[in-house]
């Protein structure tokens, strides 16, 4: 999950004031070619954002040099918009007041949740938050190298600020937080390119600082406002990944010395400028949007505070709502969504043989939706968790069996691939088709830290250790990666200095704690 606090409580003080009067706004689906949207607005609002997504899609393509050849075949992105800016807390409370969205990595794949006001005027704060965490999800997924933390962050930030309206994209607007240069302590250039132990000794995280944020926004502007300057900061991303010093390497490649980067920084700004893009430079979409039965509705918005919070109290509350949704519809004759959801739902964090009875619907039809057989392989994947021997064995066949089913009908789907992968792995041992499917979920989803690991594992048990670095270097430079970032991270070294496969695997699993610095 991220949220920045400084930067959220802002956003949240500005939308009480932009939402204006209320809106008689439903629940709506809606799918365009890159990104899946559960919302409660109205279809006007959804049309509107979902094709600006798709503008701003298109534009960090463009600005990552991503070619029409290289653009992966991935499902769309999941993303819930409410009209209710206290969205976030229905499924984390503790951000109640503090945060607009969030986007939440997990085993079960990614998704976006953020407030659904409508634009207003030159600040669009539902879109400040989506196209910022969009950023992450973009980069992480076409990167060829690990970038730094400044970059990862400014990257984001430049998109996160963009502009949209009925004629153009502005691209390159100004940063609603940038005011803080003005009033705080810039951290210091050699921090931001390098982050380490300060002039006393304590570890420095520039993440920490107020400052940080903009200040990777502002170079990043600076690198992307002349073609020839960006050249020269891919030749210097280039240098750092292949192990030349952070510092060292900054002025031979990018020409200019890093105690003078924050001045440069600061002349830039006074004369920098956004670009607009017509709309007709993009390509048309086509967009599918429906109205939901609320109670369908309910139920999938309730599916995925399990997802987020299975464990938690609004995750029980969510499991409970869900019982008293399907009974209320008619339990086994409820609608097919609902009855998913609470299966989904008893899996995650209920009672499993209820699971097990709503699944056996479908357990052996031929003819069974993706989610039902997806489903029933974790049902199998959890049972199997309980027993011993050959019935674990058997509990584990029926989990690869309905796995293959759902993989057979979805075959770009990373969740899919990366519990396929790991029964397999336990079913039959190292495999191609473990491999494979590993290395599928962390191509799909790299940014989710359980995906990397396990292909990056499985590479390395293999003897495929060239192909364990790419995951590894993708995890490895995600600043909120959490401990799978830190276990990354330890493990590339390990790679990188020929250690053992042994030593490097448990590392990877975190059995094994890094040795520090």
């Amino acid at each position: 999950m991220q949220a920045r606090n400084w930067l959220t409580a802002l956003l949240l003080a500005a939308l009480a004031a932009a939402a204006g009067p209320a809106r008689a706004y439903q629940w709506v689906e809606a799918e365009s070619p890159h990104f899946h949207v559960l919302a409660r607005g109205t279809r006007v609002m959804l049309e509107q954002r979902l094709q600006k997504l798709e503008q701003l899609h298109h534009t960090m393509l463009l600005s990552l040099g991503v070619g029409e050849g290289q653009v992966l075949n991935r499902p769309p992105f999941e993303m819930v918009l409410k009209d209710d800016e206290n969205v976030v807390a229905s499924f984390f409370p503790k951000l109640r007041d503090r945060a607009s969205g969030v986007f939440i990595l997990d085993e079960g794949g990614s998704l976006a949740i953020s407030t659904a006001w409508l634009d207003q005027g030159r600040r669009d704060y539902t879109g400040m938050v989506l196209y910022h965490e969009y950023a992450h999800r973009v980069m992480y997924q076409y990167a060829r190298i690990p970038y730094p933390r400044w970059y990862v962050e400014g990257f984001a930030e430049y998109f996160g600020a963009t502009y949209m309206d009925t004629q153009a994209v502005e691209l390159g607007a100004a940063l609603l937080s940038a005011h803080v240069l003005d009033h705080e302590r810039w951290v210091e250039a050699a921090q931001l390119l390098k982050p380490g132990k300060t002039a006393a000794g304590k570890d420095f995280d520039p993440l920490d600082s107020p400052t940080f944020y903009a200040q990777s926004w502002l170079l990043t502007h600076y690198m992307l406002a002349d073609s020839a300057r960006t050249q020269r900061f891919n030749d210097y991303f280039r240098r750092v990944a292949a192990g030349e010093d952070a510092l060292a390497a900054f002025e031979p490649a990018v020409g200019i010395a890093v105690d003078k980067l924050n001045d440069e920084l600061r002349g830039y700004r006074d004369k920098m400028y956004a670009a607009r893009i017509p709309n007709s430079a993009f390509p048309k979409v086509e967009l599918r949007v429906r109205p939901l039965p609320q109670a369908e509705a309910e139920a999938e918005f309730d599916r995925l505070v399990v997802f987020a919070s299975p464990k938690a109290e609004v995750g029980k509350a969510a499991l409970e709502r869900l019982r008293a949704a399907v009974a209320k519809a008619g339990g086994d004759q409820a609608p097919e969504r609902i009855r998913l959801a609470l299966a989904y739902a008893e899996i995650r964090g209920g009672d499993l043989a209820r699971a097990f009875e709503i699944l056996s619907f479908w357990a052996q039809r031929d003819d069974a939706p993706f989610m039902a057989n997806l489903q029933l392989g974790l049902a199998w994947q959890a049972e199997a968790e309980h027993l011993q021997g050959a019935e674990r064995s058997q509990a584990l066949d029926q989990a690869r069996a309905f796995l293959v089913a759902a993989y057979k009908q979805r075959r770009n789907d990373a969740p899919t691939l990366y519990q396929l992968a790991r029964v397999l792995l336990e079913v039959k041992g190292m495999s191609p088709s473990v491999i494979n499917a590993a290395d599928g979920a962390a191509s799909y989803e790299p940014q989710v830290g359980a995906y990397a690991l396990l292909a990056a594992s499985v590479n390395v048990q293999a003897g495929h250790r060239d192909k364990a670095l790419r995951p590894l270097q993708m995890l490895a430079s995600n600043p909120h990666g959490g401990e799978g970032a830190e276990r990354a991270r330890a493990a590339l070294q390990a790679l990188q200095s020929n250690q053992d496969a042994a030593a490097i695997v448990a590392l990877l699993s975190g059995s094994k704690k890094p040795t520090p610095p």
